[in-house]
């Protein structure tokens, strides 16, 4: 049976990002950061609807900017596997897909890192 969907609402986890600098109290703070969605679940109103409530956690660079001259950029939380299995997983979410991809890195660690530094110097 499908649910009839009323609201669809994000729930953030554990929003906090370290700042680098001062803020300025008198500005409007625009906030941008990556999250991932971990969860979702279907809240019954009552009513034969529903609200979609996904659940989010921070896990990547944050963007505060209070005006065009000041914007901070905060350093990201996650772990490097963390990234490396989030880019992995943006570009197929299967986990063999993700399962290959790291298999296929592993085995040839070295090539890569050797086409890298190439590619940087």
């Amino acid at each position: 049976m499908e649910k009839e969907v009323s609201k669809y609402k994000i729930k953030i986890r554990g929003f906090t990002a370290e700042l680098g600098e001062d803020l300025d109290d008198t500005l409007r703070t625009l906030i941008t950061t990556e999250m991932d969605i971990e969860s979702f679940e279907y809240l019954n109103n009552g009513d034969g609807e529903y609200d979609l409530v996904y659940s989010a956690k921070q896990n990547g660079v944050t963007i505060v900017k209070q005006s065009e001259e000041k914007v901070v950029k905060t350093k990201s939380k996650r772990r490097q596997s963390q990234k490396l299995r989030q880019a992995l997983w943006s570009l197929n979410p299967e986990e063999d897909f993700y399962e290959k991809q790291m298999n296929y890195i592993i085995a040839n660690i070295e090539e890569i890192i050797e086409k890298n530094e190439a590619n940087t110097t």
